[in-house]
């Protein structure tokens, strides 16, 4: 596969610890639809503050645009009366960096399989690890335990617990070694050009190779007659006069 390239831009910048401080910001990008798992984000959250794990924040960037009434009313109401979920409505790929600062942890978790999300590699792109759905695109994009964490796409409780986990700074500071940087425009444009390249190539071997096999499968026939002039063929007689 080859992933889609990213503009070249400057990483945002690592949000400084306090001494003794969790890495406890976390961050949805996207959509907000029954699919790419918000509500599922937002229950973890809770469960997390429910727990004792202390503060945290869980950051929706995204609006839910053409969803129905009854969607929006569960949103909502799932948001309501806590403060640590903070909702900023749409945004522009232009702000990806400034938002990204305010963020330790990109959450992905999508409950359907996805195909290539941009999201994950805009967060390579500013060195943020991930939290997805151990599922489809998710997870082939991610390397849990490397650059970031699945959970079991659905299960709130357990992104709860892995969410519990990413509060320590260390497991945040080996995951962020284990991110390779995403490929830049030129590159995954590079990489296309030469794969049609050789695709294309392999198409005019494989015509020329139907065309050289048409000939020889055709059967030549060889003339009953012989015209006044033909030259005889060694060991033939010759035409008669």
């Amino acid at each position: 596969m080859i992933r889609i390239g990213l503009r070249p831009i400057a990483p945002a910048s690592l949000r400084a610890l306090p001494p003794d401080g969790k890495r406890n910001r976390f961050a949805f990008f996207g959509h907000l639809n029954p699919f790419k798992g918000a509500l599922v984000a937002i229950e973890a959250a809770r469960r997390l503050v429910e727990r004792g794990a202390g503060p945290i924040s869980l950051t929706l960037h995204g609006a839910a645009d053409f969803q129905t009434e009854g969607f929006k009313a569960e949103l909502a109401k799932a948001v309501e009366g806590a403060p640590y979920i903070v909702s900023r409505g749409r945004y522009g790929r232009d702000e990806m960096a400034l938002l990204m600062a305010d963020a330790d942890w990109v959450v992905v978790p999508s409950i359907w399989w996805e195909n290539a999300p941009l999201v994950i590699q805009e967060a390579f792109q500013h060195r943020r690890p991930v939290i997805c759905s151990g599922i489809g695109g998710m997870a082939e994009a991610v390397s849990d335990g490397v650059d970031g964490l699945w959970f079991r796409a659905g299960d709130a409780a357990h992104l709860s617990e892995r969410m519990q986990e990413a509060l320590d700074p260390a497991l945040w500071s080996r995951l962020v070694e284990g991110i390779r940087e995403p490929r830049a425009m030129p590159a995954a444009a590079e990489e296309h050009m030469t794969l049609y390249q050789r695709l294309a190539a392999r198409s005019r071997n494989a015509a020329v190779m139907v065309q050289i096999a048409n000939f020889t499968q055709v059967p030549r026939r060889r003339s009953r007659s012989r015209r006044i002039g033909d030259v005889a063929e060694p060991g033939q007689p010759a035409p008669a006069s």
